[in-house]
């Protein structure tokens, strides 16, 4: 369907003109608003023109007031309680040996639907593995790969051809955070799953190689995942070396089913947590500067 304004209903409040992140409804002489027909090419479909409209007098192509908008419920959430549902999340790495209903995982996935994303929210995928037996079939290639890093930065030539491809973050984190937990042999599989931690369900978040926005949106949706889990009363934290694996060894693309065109960028770990946590660590490392 055409992106219009039905005038007929609109209260030629403005709202939506004002809210438009592309300035793509203007205002005619006779004081109607309407899409300017050159700029509907730019459209976001981010939706805030109808979800602003009292009248839901405008339709935008592909959305609809039926299924794609609900009322909003009532903010009833204050900043203390924010601030202690935060200060309670803890990245669990200690799960019960108890499964996950694919409804809770579902009510998770449902959580994304309300993230903010960059573009193109709809080129992400997420792949849930609910199957523990699944996962550690994928944990000696895994493992495999984190004890070849100590091999990669201990030789100069690999070590500097990391640092050129992958760019001197990613090289910094391996060097200063993989490469030492390697050395000493934390990842290898007789001290126990120290990649999963016999979490019984992970989500996997990829996308095509190019697609826009696509590593901004993955990180944005596996956060919303880990606080989802938190209020569900789950235990979840991010995963980062289990995407880098898949993108490198086929075996472990083909057990958790990514396809070959896809870039896996974040995965989520998620159980039941072992243990009830007494108190958090608030960090005051943050570099702030105020500009007034």
């Amino acid at each position: 369907m055409e992106s219009s304004i039905n005038q007929e209903i609109c209260s030629k409040c403005k709202f939506c003109v004002e809210v438009c992140p592309c300035n793509i409804i203007g205002i005619n002489t006779e004081e109607e608003v309407f899409f300017i027909p050159e700029r509907k090419s730019i459209c976001l479909h981010c939706g805030q023109c109808m979800a602003v409209c009292s009248t839901k007098a405008i339709t935008v192509n592909g959305l609809s007031y039926d299924n794609d908008f609900i009322d909003l419920p009532e903010n009833n959430i204050n900043y203390k309680s924010f601030i202690d549902f935060l200060a309670n999340r803890r990245s669990i790495r200690n799960f019960k040996n108890k499964p996950i209903s694919n409804e809770i995982i579902t009510q998770i996935l449902d959580s994304i639907s309300y993230a903010p994303y960059g573009a193109e929210p709809d080129k992400i995928s997420i792949t849930v593995v609910n199957n523990r037996k699944i996962i550690e079939s994928a944990l000696p290639y895994i493992a495999d790969f984190l004890d070849n890093i100590v091999k990669w930065i201990d030789n100069p030539f690999t070590s500097y051809m990391i640092k050129r491809k992958k760019g001197q973050e990613t090289f910094n984190t391996i060097k200063n955070h993989l490469y030492p937990i390697s050395k000493l042999e934390n990842y290898k599989l007789k001290f126990g799953d120290r990649i999963t931690r016999d979490a019984p369900a992970i989500l996997i978040f990829h996308a095509e190689k190019g697609a826009e926005e696509h590593t901004n949106n993955s990180l944005i949706y596996a956060t919303y995942s880990i606080l989802t889990a938190h209020s569900l009363g789950l235990g979840a934290t991010m995963i980062g070396i289990v995407p880098v694996v898949i993108n490198k060894i086929t075996e472990v693309r083909e057990i958790f089913q990514i396809p070959k065109e896809n870039e896996a960028i974040m995965s989520v770990i998620i159980g039941y947590p072992k243990y009830k946590y007494k108190r958090t660590i608030k960090r005051r490392n943050q570099k702030i500067e105020w500009i007034e």
